[in-house]
């Protein structure tokens, strides 16, 4: 299993079969509001939370590059901030805790970056007209790592396809080459920008928790770092050695540090908010977490949701910010949270 992890993604496209062309039309999730449009047919008065927030088209809030607000855990696995949807809401899905509006159903068909791009720019849907490509950690907050096939909240977003879906995070290794979330398993990774991927829209429905100064997020002490828009706290050091996933566990449940003794192994969602995409090898704020190895540290969640009875988990790779799955006996590094 950990080999097809490692080589998941090129197998996977090499057994799937070519992607129809891109789609020539925009249109909305549902049709009927896009088919009232485009007929002249004044559409339903929109009701939704985001209106008074939603920016002109000119001005499109830019898409974050780190996460602004709580990052969202899938519900099963009793993490913080569990993942809510407003399925009722006007428009698309309002998650509840990004205050991120979604595009519910996808179109069919796979394009490249840079249509990618453009195809959210001209979405309008019942008169919201700011959508937007997301970015690499605002895709990584609906995926749910307790499903598999897709990684997602079926019932929030049907007839998702197990597919790659670009965000507008280009790599900071290459200007060619830009992040994308497979939701096949529900991991981040990047490829050339040329390559052709599916499409899910965002927009900013309410404003984010932070709204401050994007490189004075951290709060910085000697032994703790606290994100002041995730509201996580994060050991600043990482542990003096590498674990088995159960060693990380039990590492991060019996640490005391800055005056807490209630520090946790963070979720792979969680642990992903660390990664710069200005940054690599390692792709983390070397100010705020100095001495961080470009290698793989642990997560608590497993792979598939299996729990227990799985034997892997995922990890995230601070090379180059990916991550992936691998046996819970080997041996990584650790950053407890609390």
């Amino acid at each position: 299993m950990l080999l097809f992890a490692i080589l998941g993604v090129t197998s996977c496209r090499s057994a799937t079969p070519e992607p129809p062309g891109p789609s020539s039309a925009t249109t909305d999730e549902g049709g009927a509001a896009l088919d009232a449009l485009s007929t002249g047919v004044n559409p339903p008065e929109v009701e939704d939370v985001g209106v008074a927030y939603a920016a002109a088209d000119a001005n499109r809030p830019p898409p974050a590059r780190w996460a602004t607000w709580p990052m969202p855990n899938a519900p099963s696995t009793g993490m913080p901030n569990p993942q809510s949807y407003d399925k009722s809401a006007a428009g698309g899905v309002l998650d509840r805790v990004t205050g991120l509006m979604w595009q519910r159903r996808v179109d069919p068909g796979n394009v490249t970056f840079d249509e990618a791009n453009a195809k959210c720019e001209r979405l309008d849907v019942r008169g919201l007209r700011d959508w937007r490509l997301p970015s690499r950690i605002e895709l990584v907050s609906i995926v749910d790592l307790a499903e598999t096939q897709p990684s997602i909240d079926r019932d929030a977003f049907p007839r998702t396809p197990s597919d790659w879906f670009w965000t507008s995070s280009v790599s900071a290794d290459s200007p060619t080459a830009a992040w994308y979330v497979y939701f096949y398993f529900g991991y981040p990774k990047a490829d050339e920008r040329r390559s052709k991927f599916s499409v899910r829209c965002v927009r900013t429905a309410k404003p984010p928790a932070f709204t401050g100064d994007p490189d004075a997020h951290y709060e910085v002490g000697s032994a703790a770092v606290r994100d002041l828009a995730t509201g996580l706290t994060w050991q600043r050091a990482p542990a003096p050695r590498t674990f088995d996933f159960e060693g990380a566990l039990a590492y991060c449940g019996h640490l005391s540090l800055d005056g807490h003794s209630d520090w946790r192994l963070p979720s792979m969602p969680e642990l992903l908010t660390l990664v710069d995409e200005r940054a690599s090898k390692p792709a983390i704020d070397k100010n705020a977490f100095p001495g961080t190895p470009a290698d793989a540290f642990w997560t608590s969640s497993y792979f598939g949701g299996a729990g227990v009875k799985s034997t892997e988990a995922w990890h995230v790779r601070f090379d180059h910010g990916s991550a992936i799955y691998g046996f819970l006996k080997t041996s990584y590094n650790v950053r407890c949270v609390r």
